[in-house]
């Protein structure tokens, strides 16, 4: 009924190759607002090519791509493409089955290389077919675990009883489980929790890795992340709201890899 995307995933592929090429496990987020669309794609453009040498991948926030419409996005997803780096959508997507492929499918076809998704939704008739539209097109599925705000223990963390279990579980430790069952490319859980990172790291396999973001503004370590299991760290205002954003990327890339 369902399958796992396996180590073979392009997407997958892509993001190793720029992290061993770049000696890097850092994700840059690109979340722009409060400008004009000439000026985000200024500055998108400029912070991408600033720490191109020293990332892995891009990802760029919902917000982002409604601050600077569906051209202006294209352009900075081929800046991405153009330095040689996967570009991941953060849509937390989670509605029902036909709504999940027109987004999906739009992200796609602007260039998208990977996408979050919500795993609220469930299975069918939610997310099965967005797990087969990427992979039939070599994309990347990542499943929000546990984000990474200071509130998420009201959801994520919440016990929850089920009919084939006699105790009740975490939240978290269900979506983990669903996210490997599924065959996810990765699973998202804050880094500022490696406690948690810990413990969904336990209920993964197939290689699936785990994103973590939560570093630097919110208070979590890429050390301590890395300690606990995450593999790649996603990172944005302590990069692109640092007076020197190469500098900051660089200090957070040797942490990456030490």
């Amino acid at each position: 009924m369902r399958k796992h995307a396996g180590s073979d995933s392009r997407f997958r592929k892509n993001i190793l190759t720029a992290s061993k090429n770049n000696f890097s496990r850092i994700i840059l987020a690109l979340d722009l607002q409060g400008s004009s669309q000439t000026q985000l794609l200024r500055t998108g453009k400029s912070l991408i090519e600033n720490t191109a040498s020293y990332i892995c991948a891009i990802k760029l926030g919902r917000q982002t791509v409604l601050n600077l419409g569906m051209e202006k996005t294209r352009t900075l997803i081929a800046t991405s493409h153009a330095n040689e780096l996967p570009c991941i959508i953060d849509d937390k997507l989670g509605d029902i089955d036909e709504t999940n492929v027109a987004i999906s499918q739009a992200y796609f076809e602007l260039g998208f290389d990977g996408i979050i998704v919500n795993p609220i939704a469930g299975w069918k008739g939610g997310l099965e077919p967005v797990f087969k539209l990427a992979h039939n097109a070599g994309r990347g599925v990542i499943v929000l675990v546990y984000m990474s705000n200071p509130g998420a223990t009201e959801a994520y963390g919440q016990l929850v009883l089920q009919n084939s279990h006699r105790k009740p579980r975490r939240q978290y430790e269900i979506f983990a489980e669903r996210a490997d069952l599924w065959g996810a490319d990765g699973v998202v859980v804050g880094g500022n929790r490696p406690e948690i990172v810990k413990k969904v790291r336990e209920k993964l396999h197939n290689g699936i890795d785990i994103y973590s973001p939560g570093i630097g503004t919110q208070g979590g370590k890429v050390l301590r992340a890395s300690d606990a299991g995450s593999d790649f760290f996603i990172i944005g205002r302590s990069i692109t709201r640092s007076r020197d954003p190469e500098r900051a990327v660089q200090n957070f890339a040797r942490q990456s890899v030490s």
